[in-house]
């Protein structure tokens, strides 16, 4: 038996109009660089997520199968 663990981008957040997309996963605006970092660790917290900075500013939230 192969149990297949994935993991799932869930929430992608950014203060950058321009990378707000439709679709999956949910993409948020928040464009106050302090309270972007607070609404990710609490939205990760209550996903029981992992949030990942990216290079950009951005952040993701990203859960396992």
């Amino acid at each position: 038996m192969v149990i297949h663990m994935g993991k799932n981008i869930v929430v992608y957040i950014t203060a950058d109009d321009k990378r707000v997309l439709g679709g999956d996963p949910l993409t948020l605006l928040v464009k106050d660089p302090n309270q972007k970092k607070e609404f990710t660790v609490e939205l990760a917290r209550a996903l029981r997520a992992d949030a990942v900075q990216l290079k950009s500013g951005d952040y993701i939230l990203i859960t396992q199968d």
